[in-house]
């Protein structure tokens, strides 16, 4: 008797950087259900770059995935993409242990060993970095980046294009506003506004501006 191979889905990772080659190396060592032709990005070139990320034409078999660590750089570069027809996919690591689903989303990663409680919500273009802890009931908007080892409580949100650093602790009900950044190791105890930079423990204010200013 003939056992048929379930066939994999072509996939191009946008980004050749650390963590583009970090995902494929994941996708091998897991034996995930893909089957990566290449790269693209506008700063490398080699073996395995298809081309550059603003020339490309999307192709209608393969799905696409942002490996980059700025969750505006995943937001912005998602969108360009999709507006020329590329159609997206998630990746969550087989060691993640997460009672809320996750196949549904739209270009996110979650990686090794993190931990997501019931009932969380995921926007788009969201990284979830290893032994990451999410609470229940969490709100992550898109573009969220959420760094190793940190620990987000119950019933917290976190809006569009935060970023939350190595070790850092949201304490449950605290809201991160939009494009706010957690400095590594923080205890955020209150909200936290739009456009700010914490750090320390208690977490205190200790930028202002939108990134890229």
């Amino acid at each position: 008797m003939v056992v048929a191979v379930p066939s994999k889905t072509p996939l191009i990772i946008v980004g050749a950087g650390g963590m583009g080659r970090e995902v494929a190396a994941g996708i091998k060592r897991y034996d995930l259900p893909y089957d990566v032709i290449g790269h693209i990005d506008d700063e490398k070139s080699g073996a395995n770059i298809l081309g550059k990320i603003t020339d490309h034409v999307p192709t209608a078999a393969a799905r696409y995935i942002t490996c980059f660590g700025d969750g505006t750089a995943r937001n912005r570069i998602r969108s360009m993409l999709a507006s020329r027809g590329a159609q997206f996919t998630s990746i969550t690591s087989p060691t993640v242990q997460s009672v809320t689903p996750t196949a549904d989303l739209i270009n996110c990663l979650i990686l090794g060993s993190c931990s997501l409680s019931n009932d969380t919500q995921i926007g788009s273009d969201v990284l979830i970095q290893t032994l990451a802890v999410l609470g229940h009931d969490v709100v992550l908007g898109d573009g969220i980046t959420i760094s190793a080892h940190a620990f987000v409580g119950g019933y917290a949100v976190l809006e569009d294009l935060c970023t939350v650093h190595p070790h850092a602790v949201v304490l449950p009900k605290v809201r991160i506003g939009k494009g706010a950044v957690v400095g590594a190791g923080s205890v955020v105890i209150k909200d936290v506004a739009p456009y700010t930079t914490v750090f320390g423990s208690p977490a205190k204010v200790i930028a202002y501006g939108k990134p890229h200013d």
